[in-house]
């Protein structure tokens, strides 16, 4: 792949576009079954949820991956991040990262699994090659199923969100607002 391959983060904003069911695709295969929502929800919060936003990612008008997030007053919440799986290992992930940080002024927040095994360690090491910074608190993902159990995760930012001082107010309007949970 060329270095200088442009990604562009395409907004999806209408369940009728073709690019959706890639973005279907790529989730699906990307997240297992108790780290994501159910695709129908997914295109129903397309449709009803003003803060909630896709970009299908393209390289070359070609799509290579999403991202969804939420944005909330005073951060962005990166809910969902994925590569398909034939673009990997190129370079994209990166760009794309790149591109999405760009079109927010706001810090951006995101989830990862704690560093306990070489995966999730070098996904920590991708983000902070970003300019992300790993925070220190016990933060537990809510299930998005019923009956699910609550997953330890991480929380990592990007850009000026001090979680020593608001980690209680962005940890409880990420559990309201994505996964409903009081």
């Amino acid at each position: 792949m060329s270095e200088d391959h442009v990604i562009i983060s395409k907004p999806v904003r209408e369940i009728a576009d073709p690019l959706l069911d890639l973005v279907e695709k790529t989730y699906t295969s990307s997240f297992p079954e108790e780290e994501r929502r159910d695709f129908s929800l997914v295109r129903k919060l397309l449709e009803e949820d003003s803060r909630f936003e896709m970009y299908a990612l393209l390289r070359d008008g070609i799509y290579v991956g999403f991202i969804t997030g939420w944005q909330f007053e005073g951060f962005v919440y990166a809910e969902h991040f994925a590569i398909d799986e034939s673009a990997r290992n190129g370079g994209i992930g990166a760009k794309a990262m790149t591109s999405f940080l760009a079109l927010h002024e706001d810090p951006v927040v995101l989830e990862v699994e704690m560093p306990t095994e070489e995966m999730s360690k070098r996904r920590i090491g991708f983000y902070e090659r970003l300019g992300f910074v790993l925070d220190h608190h016990v933060y537990f993902q809510p299930p998005y199923r019923k009956g699910e159990a609550f997953l330890e995760m991480r929380l990592m930012t990007h850009g000026k969100l001090d979680l020593e001082q608001s980690f209680e107010r962005v940890k409880t309007i990420i559990h309201q607002n994505v996964y409903g949970v009081e």
